[in-house]
């Protein structure tokens, strides 16, 4: 039996009870991905006033990229992926953003479509 504090009372549980996993549910969808640090640009408002942006690809895997550039860029948002040695652009969707100041300040996560 376990007894954990939270907040002024105790909680108790049995870890015969639950089925902890071995890694986090995020590790598990993480695929190999392979460095590049790469010079490439995104193409940002793929609507009436598109935008090229130069960046670069930090690693990528077979889902998607991990960019670092100087965009403003929001989850959810579609944006196309110009490799600096490709001729074709990769539609992706933007999956995560870092947080200013955070060591991720700067980078984008990106899911192609």
């Amino acid at each position: 039996m376990l007894c954990l504090p939270i907040i002024g009372s105790m909680w108790k549980f049995s870890l015969e009870d639950k089925a902890l996993p071995t890694s986090p549910p995020h590790e598990a969808r993480r695929s190999q991905r392979t460095v590049m640090k790469k010079g490439a640009s995104v193409v940002v408002d793929l609507g009436s006033h598109p935008r090229r942006v130069p960046c670069l690809i930090l690693d990528r895997s077979p889902e998607g990229f991990r960019l670092r550039g100087h965009f403003r860029l929001k989850r959810g948002q579609v944006v196309e992926v110009i490799s600096s040695d490709e001729l074709d652009s990769i539609r992706c969707n933007v999956v995560w953003v870092g947080r200013p100041g955070s060591k991720q300040d700067g980078e984008v996560g990106l899911q192609a479509i």
